[in-house]
């Protein structure tokens, strides 16, 4: 009972936060620490802003608390260059120095030795006939060129100076402590878009999966709600500990902080933290 009471006001929250929220189609976004971001197709989704940066023209999105303000304007005027490109706390033009290649297992990647090197293409998550995307998409399926064959059970591919690991091998190759999650795209790779000699940062939409199947136990509904369990959820590769570290929520990422730098734990008002303040924290200990 207790648990029906609670994902019954997870869907009317949902329901109210959709009517209270409008799509823009242009405009500037200004964060709680004052980054301007100018944006075009701004939609809401589970108390998430999703938009495209027209800066860097990436697929962008922020927790509604991380929001101070939005204006509907047009976009050609000079301020559509200010703070955008700080505004993610992350280098989009970050590359590897690991050699391209197919990285089939854990000791390949540490030894920096992939034993694999074929034409890839790289092609979006969503729709039966999958679109091509390029080098800026952050998570995408891997395709053998000449084969048009999903590439699948492998530990990370690098192409193009660019390292993507793959969701499956992050899930199986992560700390102890961070059981229960689960992607609807196991398959999928995610982009690395911060490297150090500590730490690589990436994320990725993961649920935790007991919570999503007593949702989707409770009928027609219960997919619905199932659905907004989907999170995108920081991940670091601990490089000497060879192992991933998810930030299942506020009080976990708190957890991995706080020893390394107390001055960047974050207030925890709900399961939710700001992503622009983790990345900001990662480029300082990587």
């Amino acid at each position: 009972m207790k648990y029906t009471y609670l994902f019954v006001v997870l869907f009317m929250s949902v329901m109210v936060s959709a009517q209270e929220r409008k799509s823009i189609k242009e405009g500037i976004l200004t964060t709680v620490l004052g980054d301007k971001i100018p944006f075009k197709d701004l939609t809401w989704k589970n108390g998430k802003a999703y938009y495209i940066n027209y800066s860097n023209k990436l697929q962008e999105e922020l927790f509604e608390p991380s929001i101070k303000e939005i204006s509907e304007e047009p976009l050609d005027t000079p301020k559509t260059t200010i703070n955008s490109s700080t505004s993610t706390g992350e280098n989009n033009s970050n590359k590897t120095s690991l050699p391209d290649g197919i990285y089939l297992t854990k000791a390949e990647f540490t030894a920096k030795q992939p034993s694999k090197s074929q034409k890839l293409i790289k092609k979006g998550l969503i729709g039966f006939e999958k679109s091509t995307v390029n080098d800026d998409a952050l998570d995408c399926f891997f395709y053998d060129e000449s084969t048009d064959k999903k590439i699948k059970n492998v530990f990370a591919v690098v192409q193009n100076g660019n390292l993507y690991f793959n969701v499956q091998s992050i899930l199986n190759n992560r700390n102890k402590t961070d059981r229960a999650q689960g992607s609807d795209f196991p398959n999928s790779f995610v982009k690395v878009t911060i490297e150090g000699e500590n730490y690589f940062y990436t994320e990725v939409v993961l649920a935790n999966i007991w919570a999503k199947g007593l949702a989707y136990n409770m009928g027609p509904a219960g997919g619905v709600m199932a659905s907004t369990l989907n999170k995108s959820k920081g991940i670091v590769w601990d490089v000497k500990n060879g192992e991933f570290n998810i930030f299942k929520n506020c009080f976990d990422y708190n957890d991995f902080i706080r020893e390394k730098i107390p001055e960047d734990v974050q207030p925890c008002h709900t399961d939710s933290y700001d992503h622009i303040l983790v990345r900001r924290t990662i480029e300082k200990i990587k």
